[in-house]
């Protein structure tokens, strides 16, 4: 059983490192301006990993509207995807703390339960947007805050995160990336004239971040510069590495990932565990001795006096972690610490001594054979060398070698 486990671990580890990546882009104009899924497919591509990305992208669509559209679930159920990214409308989630919990976190809620249900295995992950070049003009004189790019950025970053955080959800901080860039270095366009879409380097900022949320790799490993002048797509990446690479679990990366722990307790031959894990819908222990488990705690007893390695192997959706110990296994006694005078404790289990508690058997590996609390006469017992443990009410344990033949 072992080395088949080992084998299918092993199928299973090589075929994630070449499985193609599929991911489901929800959105609008935001997504769907510079085509940025194949994008994604184009920077992955150019650092080695393999893409497969759609995208359901009708402009200005809101979450609520794709919450009520059958294409949105059609497409969640058409293949299985490891990622599905959700995007809101570029200004819904800006708008005032009320109009947010009853027009946008519900559906964005939805969504997600959505995906869960049809595909259990994707990951979704929220598409945090950028504040307009010069805020919300439009809803301004309604809600101040939205006056300035940095109001209105500071208030979609807050949502996002809160949807993100609420959901298990991963976030794609493109906006953060964004954000820095308008800061350090004014040179570089990242709006169309409209000062609201992406420019082509708006939307390489956005390819970069997802490539870098989905692969956990470094940015820099991108050779592909979508037509951009040389530098400005080599500062792009620079950013996306400080901004997401450096700190990828800011952005909830590999937070809901499987995780193997446990805890455990060695008693002569054997081996209490108990499964701390994390993030599983399936647990492995191997206790090193050609013999596993996949309940979550228990005992196991080792045949020999030996060292073992115990590894617990914690899988969910085709991913895997593991995490070993060393145990020692050993028994009370050995020969070599038997006293020289010799105790008949055949016959004491015969005929039995009003001074005796108990007598205990161990086999020669040191295994718990019977255990005796009144007389018996042994005929049940097989032939062989025991050793006796004959614990006295009023003086010290007593051992001795018990041959019984026949």
């Amino acid at each position: 059983m072992k080395k088949v486990f080992l084998l299918l671990a092993t199928l299973t580890a090589a075929t994630s490192l070449s499985a193609q990546t599929q991911v489901l882009f929800i959105g609008n104009s935001y997504t769907g301006y510079n085509n940025l899924a194949t994008m994604v497919e184009n920077v992955a591509a150019s650092a080695g990993y393999s893409f497969s990305n759609s995208s359901l992208t009708p402009g200005g669509a809101t979450l609520y509207q794709h919450s009520q559209n059958t294409s949105t679930y059609n497409q969640m159920g058409s293949k299985n995807w490891d990622y599905v990214v959700i995007q809101a409308q570029s200004q819904e989630p800006s708008f005032p703390n009320n109009q947010v919990a009853t027009q946008t976190l519900p559906y964005a809620d939805q969504l997600v339960d959505s995906i869960r249900s049809i595909v259990p295995c994707a990951q979704p992950t929220f598409f945090r947007t950028w504040g307009r070049e010069n805020g919300d003009q439009w809803n301004c004189p309604y809600f101040p805050p939205l006056c300035t790019y940095e109001g209105m950025d500071s208030l979609l970053h807050l949502r996002y995160r809160m949807m993100a955080d609420s959901n298990d959800a991963y976030l794609s901080p493109v906006g953060s990336v964004w954000k820095y860039i308008r800061d350090t270095d004014s040179t570089i366009a990242l709006y169309t004239s409209d000062g609201s879409h992406p420019s082509l380097a708006g939307s390489y900022v956005a390819a970069c971040t997802f490539f870098t949320v989905f692969t956990r790799s470094n940015p820099l490993n991108i050779t592909f510069d979508a037509n951009l002048d040389t530098a400005v797509a080599s500062t792009i990446r620079e950013a996306t590495k400080l901004i997401v690479y450096d700190s990828l679990s800011l952005w909830n990366v590999g937070k809901f990932d499987p995780s193997a722990a446990f805890t455990h307790q060695m008693v002569n031959d054997s081996l209490y565990f108990q499964s701390t894990s994390a993030n599983y819908d399936s647990l492995w222990f191997d206790f090193g001795d050609g013999n596993g488990t996949h309940l979550d705690s228990g005992l196991h007893a080792y045949a020999v006096d030996d060292m073992f390695t115990v590894t617990l192997f914690a899988f969910k959706c085709g991913k895997v972690d593991s995490t070993s110990i060393s145990v020692q296994s050993s028994y009370p006694f050995s020969m070599a610490e038997f006293p020289s005078e010799y105790v008949d404790a055949i016959s004491l289990i015969k005929e039995w001594n009003d001074d005796i508690n108990t007598i205990i058997l161990y086999d020669v590996s040191g295994r718990k054979a019977a255990e005796f609390i009144d007389k018996d006469n042994l005929d049940w017992l097989p032939n062989g060398l025991y050793i006796a443990e004959i614990l006295w009410k009023e003086r010290p344990s007593t051992r001795a070698r018990v041959h019984i033949t026949r």
